[in-house]
């Protein structure tokens, strides 16, 4: 597989209606596209994970602490 062809692969992301709002509105803040904001989220959670892994110190905090959190709900 060409790193072109890897690059352009679409994947599809199932979340819920309430989550997606939440995360939408954090990238309008952020000024960047929710694409790009949950691309971001998911390096943070590697990037926690292997230090949880290797027990390097822990992932810093928010360094906003004025913006909105997410709030995830279980779904019922």
């Amino acid at each position: 597989m060409t790193q072109e062809y890897k690059r352009h692969q679409s994947f599809p992301l199932r979340i819920c209606p309430s989550i997606r709002a939440q995360a939408s509105d954090l990238a309008h803040l952020d000024g960047i596209s929710l694409n790009h904001f949950i691309s971001l989220a998911i390096a943070e959670k590697i990037v926690r994970m292997e230090r949880t892994n290797t027990k390097e110190v822990p992932a810093p905090q928010r360094v906003d602490p004025e913006r909105p959190r997410l709030v995830f709900k279980k779904l019922t």
